[in-house]
Formats: C-alpha cells, structure tokens, sequence
C-alpha cells in the first residue's frame, strides 16, 4: 500500500511539473550566473587583454568599471523584462533572458584585444556587458516567480531556495573550469588567451537550457491572474502603486548582495592582494559553489517549519560578527586552506540568508506584478549594495593600504540587513498577533 502511494505522488503529474521547474529554473539561472561571474573571476587577464595601462591598478579599475556597467542596466532590464514576465508569461520570460545572456557572453568570447583594434576593443566589451546586464536584470523576477509559483504551500521556502542553489552551481561551475584551463594550459597562457574559452563553455550550455525552458507549462498562479484582467495594469501605474514595497526589497538586498559580490571579488583578492597562486582562487570559488549548494535546500527546508526569518538572522547576525575576524586570518595567514575555509563560512552565512530571501521578495508582491517587483527590487539592490562592491573594495584597499577593509564591509552590511530583519520579524508578529 505504501508502496502503491509512492508511486502515485511520484507519477502525479503536478510533481512532475515541479520537478521540471526546479530543473528549468535552475539549469538557465546557473548559465546565467555562470556567465555573468566569469567576468569578475577572470578579471585580472580581461583587464590586461582590453585596458592596457602601465599602471596594474588603474587596468583593474577600468576592468571593474565596465563589471559596474552591467548592474547599472539591471534595473532597466528588470523593469522591460519583468514586466513582459508579468503579461506574456513566466516561460517566456525566461526563455527570452537566457538568449540574451547568450548573445552578451559572445562578446568577451570573441573580441580582438585592445591591441588589435585599439578603443572599440573596451566600447565593444562594454556593450556585451550592457546586454548581459540588461537579461540578468530581467532573469531573478521571472525565475523566483516561476518556482514560488509551481510550489506548495509546505515547501515554498524549499522552492526559493533554488534560486541560490542555481547561483552555487553557476559559481562552481566556473571555478571548476577556472581551475581546469589553469591546470590545462597552465597560468600564464590564462593570463594571455585562453581565459576566453570559459566564456564559450558557458555558450554551450545555452541550447539545453532554453530548449528545457520551452518545454515547462506556464505557472497556473498566473494563468489564474491573466483570466482575472490582473495582468493588463499599466507600467506606470503598476510602479506607482508598488514603489514602497520596492524599496523594502532593495533592504532586503544590502547583505544578500554584498555577500555574493565579495564571494566573486575573492578570486581577485587571492591573486592580487594575498598573493596566492591563480589556481588557488579557483579552489575557493569551488568550495563557495559547493557549501551554497549543500546549504541551502537544507535551510530552506528549515524554513518552510519555522519561517524565514530566523535562517537569515542568524545568517546576518554571524556575518556580522565574524566578517571582520575571518579576514583578519586570511590576511595574516594567506593559504589555500585558510582561503577555503574563509570562503565556505562566508558562505554559510550566505547561505543562511539568501536561501530564505527569495520567498520574503516575492512575499511582498501580488502575482501581477511579481517578477517586476522582485526583479526591480533585486537589480536595483545588487546595483547599488553590489555593482559598485569590487569597484569600492579595491579602491579603499589601494587608498588605505588595508586589506581588511573588505572585512568591514561585509560586517557593516550583515549589520544593516539584521537590523532589517528584526524589524520586518516583529512587524509580522504583530499583524498574526492581530488576526487571531
């Protein structure tokens, strides 16, 4: 009997449909990721491949400027994007996104250097970085929509939690490539050429996950929204009636991506700052991939039973009090231990946070206008807490000469994001308090 009952939930077609959104959501956002990371993981040969200076810092400077460029059009990109998501549809969305990201990955794949064609060799990188930020801009809304959407109302945490789970995959993905091109062809040739062949593996993957996308049924919440009329609300209107709770997500951001931007700033940071060997950073983008990965199914599924908020106080709360200390041993002792345990416990508290945060985004807005909500609040965030974060570290390391600045940081937008979470905690206890 038990076995017979298995078998039913097994073959239920709306767990098939589950499972097949879990699959759909993630492959395309780990490519989107994927692609938009190996950029800031092969900062160092971009910057001498497009921005040649006799000055290392300046190069990396101009490297992390057109990084910036990226998120500035995120916004744009989750407001068009978000809002097609919004009236066409979830699948198609998605589908759209992940094409653009294609076309963006292309440029740095195959753009003749600064030295073969002079200044259209950074015009054109920058353009290629627009369209990538642009579809990644359009990517978050529609994906955490997709998975809230196709959840249950016991495992919606767990279905969230995907979305990190996605961006684990997609920066172990291009740490284990990383480390495979600098074990291949061996460091100096990936600072010269060959890092560009990490940006046409990440092409490869594009078909399968498009294809996968195609082939997923639209999300029956917003199927019911459309019949509704819910869905053919204006753009200004919709942004209008919506701006407080869009401001309230971008909150919800401050650690979320500044934790994720120094997890990808750390590549940097080995090299440039601590000295460590190429393949060194490499090793710790994987150990950061893998610890997302194991970490948050398990958080999310933690916080479907206690809510939330809890995982990602405690994910804020320890950041906020360890950050600086673990620095301050990475700078003292710099190793590829010391590199791997520091980066799986920042990511822990990563983790922690980002696992849950999700849910609470796309909690805040009505089915109609949640991919633009949740996209707009999540590019916006990341633009301003995140886009500038490599930018600002490697300046206040070089002006200061303190490699633990990014220790402060991270500890300063922990603190914030608590702050936050208490706040938005006890406001929900209130409101239960009231409708018993």
């Amino acid at each position: 009997m038990h076995d017979s009952v298995l078998a039913d939930h097994v073959n239920d077609p709306g767990v098939l449909v589950q499972r097949r959104t879990i699959v759909a959501a993630t492959i395309g956002n780990v490519l989107e990721i994927y692609d938009f990371l190996a950029f800031a993981i092969f900062a160092v040969p971009i910057s001498k491949a497009f921005f040649p200076s006799g000055d290392e810092y300046v190069a990396l400077i101009l490297t992390f400027m057109t990084f910036a460029a990226g998120f500035v059009v995120r916004p744009l990109g989750a407001l068009i994007l978000g809002r097609y998501a919004d009236r066409a549809g979830r699948k198609n969305a998605l589908s759209l996104t992940l094409l653009l990201m294609a076309l963006g990955t292309l440029v740095p794949a195959i753009c003749p250097t600064y030295e073969a064609i002079g200044i259209a060799a950074p015009v054109i990188l920058v353009v290629g970085r627009l369209v990538q930020g642009f579809s990644a801009g359009g990517e978050i809304g529609s994906n955490v929509a997709m998975l809230i959407e196709n959840a249950s109302k016991s495992n919606r945490a767990l279905y969230s939690s995907f979305q990190q789970v996605a961006q684990g995959g997609g920066v172990l993905v291009a740490g284990l490539i990383g480390l495979g091109l600098t074990h291949y062809f061996g460091e100096q040739q990936i600072l010269t050429e060959y890092w560009r062949i990490a940006f046409l593996v990440g092409l490869l993957i594009g078909p399968v996950g498009w294809y996968i996308r195609r082939s997923i049924p639209e999300t029956q919440e917003f199927v019911r929204a459309e019949a509704s009329g819910h869905t053919h609300t204006s753009f200004i209107s919709g942004l209008r009636v919506h701006s407080g709770r869009i401001l309230l997500g971008i909150a919800i951001m401050v650690f979320w991506t500044v934790a994720a931007q120094v997890s990808n700033y750390f590549t940097t940071y080995a090299v440039r700052d601590l000295h460590l060997p190429l393949v060194a950073s490499y090793v710790g983008q994987i150990a950061c991939g893998v610890t997302l990965i194991a970490v948050c199914p398990l958080v999310g599924s933690i916080a479907d039973k206690v809510g939330p908020f809890k995982p990602m106080a405690w994910g804020a709360g320890l950041a906020g009090v360890l950050a600086y200390p673990l620095f301050s041993v990475l700078a003292s002792h710099p190793s590829l231990l010391t590199l791997v345990a520091v980066q799986s416990v920042i990511s822990l508290f990563l983790g922690l946070y980002a696992a849950c945060a999700p849910l609470v985004l796309a909690d805040i807005f009505p089915t109609e206008y949640r991919a633009t909500g949740v996209g707009t609040s999540y590019a916006l965030g990341v633009t301003i807490f995140g886009g500038l974060t490599p930018l600002a570290v490697t300046s206040l390391i070089h002006l200061s000469g303190d490699k633990l600045i990014i220790g402060l940081y991270l500890s300063g937008a922990a603190l914030v994001s608590l702050v936050l979470i208490a706040v938005m905690a006890l406001g929900r206890l209130a409101y239960d308090s009231r409708s018993v």
